[in-house]
């Protein structure tokens, strides 16, 4: 039963790893196509404010 539990340990940390990994690339991807569209990262954290159209 011992290794029943180590194989379970090691397969979740496995997974967990591998998500946080995938996380990680789709973070860093995200940012260099932002950058890649002429955005930099300053309008990222401070967007500018909508200003409201009166018809």
């Amino acid at each position: 039963m011992r290794t029943l539990e180590r194989i379970t340990l090691m397969t979740a940390t496995a997974v967990y790893a591998g998500y946080l990994i995938q996380q990680a690339l789709k973070a860093r991807a995200e940012r260099i196509y932002r950058l890649a569209a002429g955005e930099s990262p300053f309008e990222r954290t401070h967007p500018k404010p909508r200003r409201m159209r009166f018809s």
